[in-house]
C-alpha cells in the first residue's frame, strides 16, 4: 500500500541535495616542465625529431619550441649521429635513414632538464598482394580493396593511408604565397612526381577513409556500440586476421581539381605497437574530452623516459592509381 512521504523526511534531506562548491587552489609555476619529444621513423627519410617543453594550461602554447638541445641517434645501442635543427622546419635533422630490423634510440638533453630518450624499431614493410579501385560516376565517391598477406603468429599493428597527388602546370591561384613544407599534411612542391614534365606537385596526405570492416570500424562489428572514438588515424592489428591474406574495402573522395593530373597513392604501413597505441590513446582524448567536460581526462601513451612525446616508426608499401584512367561505374552496379 502506497504511503507518502512524511515532510520532514524531505526537509531532513534538504541539505544533502543541495549542491556543494569547493574552490580548489593552483599554482601553474609550482609545476616542473619536462622535454617532450616527437619522431615517427622510416626507412624512407633521414632521421628528424621535434622537441618541445611541457607547459601549463594557464599558459599560452607558444615559446615552447626547444632549439637549443642535443639530440642524438644510437642505432643497435651505438652512437651513430647529431642531429642538427633546422629553424625553417624547427626540427632536429640527421643525414642517415633508419634500417629495417634494427633498434633506434634517440636522446634528447638541455640545461636544467632531465635527458630523455626512446626506442624504437623499423618493422618490414606488409605485403600488398593486390588491388582495386572503382569510382561512382555519380557521387565521385572512390571504393578501393587492397589485398595483403598479414606474418602468422607474429603480433602486427597497421595503419592505412591515402593521399591524393595533383601536378599543375603552373603553381595554382588558390595556393597564394603559402608554402608548409614537408613536414604538413598539405605540400606544394616543385619537381615531376614521377610523371612526365616539371610542375608544381600538391600532395594532401589527410584524406578522409570511410569503411565498414571491422578492422578499421569498430563500431560496424558491433551493432550497439555507437558511442566511440572514431578511428581518426585508421589503425588496426591482426587480432582478426592472424596470419590470413585479407581483403581490406574502404572508400575515400579521390582529388577535384579538373586542371591537374590526378593520382591517388594508398599506403598500407606496419606500425610498431607504440605508435598504434599513442594514436589510438590520443583519439580516445580528442574524442572524450571534446564531448564531455566532467569525464576524468585519459593519458596519451608515451614511450619516452623522463619526458613525453612518442618514438615510433612505421614502414610504407603503397598501391598507386592514375585517377585519370581508373573505371568509373553508377553506384549500386
Amino acid at each position: 500500500m502506497y504511503k507518502p512521504i512524511p515532510y520532514f523526511a524531505v526537509i531532513l534531506l534538504i541539505p544533502f541535495m543541495l549542491a556543494c562548491e569547493k574552490e580548489i587552489g593552483y599554482n601553474h609555476k609550482n609545476q616542473s616542465t619536462f622535454l617532450v619529444m616527437n619522431s615517427y621513423l622510416n626507412p624512407d627519410s633521414v632521421f628528424s625529431v621535434s622537441v618541445t617543453q611541457s607547459f601549463s594550461i594557464m599558459e599560452n602554447w607558444g615559446g615552447v619550441i626547444v632549439t637549443d638541445a642535443e639530440a642524438k641517434v644510437y642505432e643497435n645501442e651505438t652512437f651513430l649521429e647529431t642531429l642538427k635543427y633546422d629553424t625553417v622546419r624547427w626540427r632536429y635533422y640527421g643525414t642517415r635513414k633508419p634500417s629495417v630490423g634494427r633498434s633506434y634510440k634517440i636522446t634528447v638533453a638541455r640545461k636544467d632538464f632531465l635527458p630523455i630518450e626512446a626506442t624504437s624499431v623499423i618493422e618490414p614493410a606488409p605485403e600488398i598482394l593486390k588491388g582495386n579501385i572503382v569510382k561512382d560516376s555519380i557521387t565521385g565517391i572512390t571504393s578501393a580493396t587492397i589485398t595483403f598477406k598479414d606474418p602468422p603468429g607474429v603480433k602486427n599493428f597497421y595503419r592505412l593511408v591515402v593521399a591524393n597527388v595533383d601536378e599543375f602546370d603552373e603553381k595554382p591561384d588558390w595556393y597564394g604565397n603559402g608554402d608548409y613544407g614537408s613536414g604538413s599534411h598539405y605540400i606544394l612542391e616543385t619537381g615531376n612526381g614521377g610523371w612526365s614534365g616539371p610542375g608544381w606537385i600538391y600532395t594532401n596526405y589527410f584524406v578522409h577513409i570511410t569503411s565498414n570492416d571491422p578492422n578499421l570500424n569498430a563500431s560496424s562489428a558491433i551493432d550497439f556500440l555507437d558511442d566511440v572514438p572514431d578511428n581518426i588515424f585508421n589503425i588496426f592489428n591482426d587480432d582478426l586476421i592472424d596470419g590470413k591474406e585479407y581483403s581490406l574495402t574502404f572508400s575515400f573522395y579521390p582529388s577535384y581539381y579538373p586542371d591537374a593530373k590526378n593520382e591517388t597513392v594508398i599506403y598500407l604501413q606496419a606500425i610498431t605497437e607504440g605508435l598504434h597505441k599513442y594514436f589510438k590513446t590520443y583519439a580516445a582524448q580528442y574524442y572524450y574530452g571534446n564531448e564531455d567536460l566532467l569525464m576524468e581526462p585519459i593519458q596519451v601513451y608515451t614511450n619516452v623516459k623522463n619526458g613525453a612525446g612518442i618514438l615510433g616508426s612505421f614502414n610504407s608499401k603503397k598501391f598507386i592509381v592514375n585517377m585519370d584512367n581508373i573505371v568509373t561505374k553508377p553506384y549500386g552496379s
